[in-house]
């Protein structure tokens, strides 16, 4: 019977250090990767926040200059409306000025008559 409590004692001493080596082993190999692993997430996030606030920058600089074609457009577009304004008051102008000759013109005619 000593034969199979040594063989007993055997495997459990052999699972208990092969417990002990994963163990020192996962260990080691967190150790290992840990820091490495973190600069490399860490350089990744920097690069995908640098990357938003580009696009964002892009954004921002598109609805700037949407924004101001759009108060460029409706400067135009009022210069032009007072323009032709102007042109509808000075042809008022010429036609007030045109009948009031024609209104002469006729007095003229009627005194003469």
């Amino acid at each position: 019977m000593a034969k199979s409590d040594l063989l007993k004692e055997a495997i459990a001493d052999a699972k208990a250090v092969k417990e002990t080596a994963l163990a020192n082993a996962k260990m080691a190999l967190e150790e290992a990767f840990t820091p490495k692993l973190q600069s490399m997430l860490s350089h990744k996030i920097a690069e995908e926040l640098d990357e938003e606030e580009i696009e964002e920058d892009e954004v921002a600089d598109e609805t700037y200059h949407n924004e101001e074609e759009s108060a460029d457009e409706t400067y135009h577009n009022e210069e032009e409306s007072q323009e032709e304004n102007y042109n509808e008051e000075e042809e008022v102008s010429e036609e007030d000025e045109v009948s009031e000759e024609e209104s002469e013109v006729s007095e003229e005619e009627v005194e003469e008559n």
